[in-house]
């Protein structure tokens, strides 16, 4: 169990050796934009050890039911703390609650743990521990970074039942302007943390896409992680600058820095995504191009918040999150209610479904030998053309729940034609099953993914055999340019406008324009403010993005000249590396375009 303190400035003890506070910067990756001053609140974690105690058979029964009262009394505070959630961070913080509920209300899990405590006769804290272990551990082997930064849950809950089952409650205390330092911090912590209004977060570990991070993004909390060993470097009641933009923090600051950023503090923070109106209607540049804004979602929730901000339908719906919440492959029937449920949300807006992009790993855990590169192996369509009982189901499911509503298919990791083909006539296949049964099904769209080489220089080809593309622009830099999106080590290799990359683009959107299809550019360029432009000079007419990114992006696209963004890309073919483009379109975004963003807009510049 983890016990975690938060200590105030009086709470600090000054080293024997004293230290020479010269200005430091520090570097890691920035996953929540946005500048702040403050102090350090050191949030550390010391793990208990919980020892295996062997009961006698009289006493198996009390122990479950001690193991049943824990698990009333932690969904009982998880319920408390969602009723304590402010209007601006409701959407996010009740689906992490939600989940940590759904994970409670798992039998499959209480099953586990229960047998772990009546077969082996041991105390509840071993049984907690020892079956959540094995989930997360499976949990962290998985390829897609969506799922596999789930396990966070999964501890957390953990924690919190072994925190009932020992009688403690959390204790949380933080001073004014406070910036969180820890190792890592579980979403239900930065909940309740919330509630003293910290300043920013820094950790050693996390990604963009985890939910505390979903969570800072959505609190307006600037946040950096992946800074090595930052708790052997600073201390509670040091002050230091987060710079969410760049990656940065700076310990004790000069005076000189001090003056800089909080100028920069004060302007981020008058700027909060709740300011910004959108016009309702189309969105267009200002002279007439048409640009529509879909959203990139994993649940209904989501949708609806994207809808108020202007969003016209979902671009991508992450099927694979249905796979996370039932533990395994989801029920024809469990998958064609998801599937409704989501269109009829969406009504008259396409809702773009992809079918589950797992990996092997996923499916096999730990009794079956690893892929030593999960990136390259049987993931995507190459994974579910192997297991085609269950793509058959996820078809057939898809093709009831779009009878009547608005559906697209998107196939993931498309390399060759062949599996489009192969793909097209197990659908055709089980419409026919279908109509055989007297069931009714519509006629969904089908699009393919296109994200790794072999699918831009075969763009025209595949175009030529489905109704849409879709461009993931995170998973096409990852894979043109050989770097691992989620390793630190590499991510000065990660340039998302290489020259390489504005070619690749450019090629798909030309191959959807030259067989009158249309094309869906998802993923973080598509969210960006600095990217969106260019994508649009090179052709897009269709961005889809995470909610948290339409309101900037509309205020961007709607400030801008379709001819502008043209230009851009004219200057940005000419270049012969990414620095140049960086510069160059850095330059344009000043002299044109300054009235328009605050400096969150424009990426680190790479060392």
């Amino acid at each position: 169990m983890t016990k975690m303190n938060v200590y105030d400035e009086t709470t600090r003890q000054d080293s024997p050796l004293k230290r020479k506070n010269v200005e430091t910067e520090l570097f890691g990756q920035a996953v929540s934009r946005g500048v702040a001053i403050g102090k350090v609140a050191w949030l550390y974690g010391q793990k208990r050890q919980y020892y295996c105690i062997d009961l006698m058979e009289n006493q198996i029964e009390g122990e479950l039911q001690r193991f049943r009262i824990a698990v009333s009394l932690a969904k009982r505070q998880i319920k408390k703390i969602a009723s304590q959630t402010t209007e601006s961070t409701r959407t996010n913080k009740t689906s992490i609650l939600d989940a940590h509920l759904l994970i409670l209300d798992d039998k499959s899990l209480s099953k586990k743990i229960a047998d772990k405590i009546r077969l082996r006769k041991v105390n509840a804290e071993w049984a907690v521990k020892v079956v959540t272990e094995t989930y997360i551990a499976d949990y962290k082997s998985i390829t897609s970074t969506h799922l596999r930064e789930r396990y966070i849950d999964l501890e957390d809950v953990s924690d919190r039942l072994l925190k009932v089952l020992g009688g403690e409650k959390p204790d949380f205390l933080l001073h004014k302007n406070a910036v969180i330092v820890a190792k890592d911090i579980k979403p239900s912590s930065l909940i309740e943390l919330s509630e003293s209004s910290p300043k920013a977060i820094i950790t050693e570990r996390g990604g963009w896409t985890s939910h505390t991070f979903i969570l800072a993004r959505e609190m307006n909390l600037p946040a950096v992680t992946g800074i090595d060993g930052v708790l052997q470097q600073i201390e509670t009641g040091d002050e230091v600058i987060v710079d969410g933009y760049n990656g940065k923090i700076i310990l004790y600051p000069t005076e000189m820095n001090l003056r800089e950023y909080k100028i920069a503090a004060k302007k981020f923070k008058s700027v909060k995504v709740e300011s910004l109106k959108t016009t309702g209607g189309k969105l267009k540049t200002l002279d007439g191009r048409e640009i529509i804004i879909r959203a990139n979602v994993d649940s209904p929730q989501n949708f609806l918040k994207a809808e108020r901000v202007g969003a016209r339908g979902i671009g991508l719906y992450r099927s694979e999150f249905l796979f996370n919440q039932y533990k395994d492959f989801p029920s024809e029937k469990e998958q064609i209610n998801a599937y409704q449920k989501i269109a009829r949300l969406v009504a008259e807006e396409a809702v773009q479904i992809r079918t589950f992009d797992l990996s092997v790993e996923h499916l096999t855990g730990e009794h079956s030998e690893k892929e030593q590169n999960p990136a390259l192996g049987l993931r995507g369509i190459r994974l579910s053309l192997s297991l085609t009982e269950q793509f058959r189901i996820q078809l057939r499911a898809l093709l009831q729940a779009s009878a009547g509503n608005k559906i697209a298919i998107v196939l993931p990791m498309i390399s060759d034609v062949s599996e489009i083909i192969l793909a097209k006539k197990i659908l055709q296949e089980e419409k026919e099953n279908l109509q055989e049964r007297k069931i009714k099904s519509g006629n969904p769209l089908l699009g393919a993914m296109i994200e790794v080489p072999a699918a831009v220089f075969t763009a025209d080809d595949i175009a030529r055999e489905v109704d849409f593309l879709s461009l993931g622009t995170n998973d096409l830099v990852q894979y043109i340019l050989a770097v691992d999106r989620d390793n630190p080590a590499v991510a000065d290799w990660f340039r998302t406008l290489h020259p390489a990359i504005i070619r690749a683009i450019k090629t798909v959107l030309t191959a959807a324009e030259n067989n009158d299809i249309p094309a869906t550019v998802c993923g973080e360029m598509a969210g960006s403010p600095f990217y969106a432009p260019i994508l649009i000079g090179l052709g897009a007419t269709v961005l889809s993005m995470n909610v948290n990114s339409i309101l900037r992006v509309r205020k961007i696209v709607s400030g801008i000249a379709f001819e502008e963004t043209q230009e851009i890309v004219k200057t940005i073919e000419k270049c012969k590396t990414a620095d140049e483009v960086e510069d160059m379109v850095r330059n344009y975004f000043v002299e044109k375009w300054s009235h328009l963003f605050s400096s969150d807009i424009l990426p680190p510049r790479k060392s």
